[in-house]
């Protein structure tokens, strides 16, 4: 079972570094913590998949007010971080980052990243 869950986590990391965030607005802004994930069909918490795998995780989203952002993902004692720009246009979020664009939907204080079905979820702090 810690192998799966190591597997997801290292898949996990995987989407996180491909995701690329985009430019301004006030609404959205505000930090963001990652709370699960689907991938494969599976929805996980992430503090019950860190608990499995004996790691303490964390990832962060900040979408700045000026329109920039950064994602910061700690895991298995390393660390690494992404940044660009979101817009936000109704309840889509776009954020752009090395030439790649990523749309979110925006719903309360909950932003959901969808890409090749697999899904993150983040909850504005």
């Amino acid at each position: 079972m810690k192998k799966r869950a190591l597997t997801l986590l290292l898949a996990l990391a995987m989407i996180v570094s491909l995701a690329a965030c985009g430019g301004g607005g006030g609404g959205p802004a505000g930090s963001y913590k990652m709370t699960k994930m689907n991938a494969a069909g599976v929805e996980m918490n992430i503090e019950d998949l860190a608990a499995m795998a004996g790691v303490d995780m964390t990832v962060t989203l900040e979408l700045k007010s000026d329109g920039n952002f950064t994602l910061d993902m700690s895991a298995l004692g390393t660390g690494s971080n992404v940044s660009g720009t979101w817009t936000a246009s109704g309840n889509t979020v776009t954020l752009s980052s090395e030439g790649e664009d990523i749309a979110a939907t925006l719903n309360g204080n909950t932003l959901v990243m969808e890409q090749d079905g697999q899904s993150l979820t983040f909850e504005k702090q």
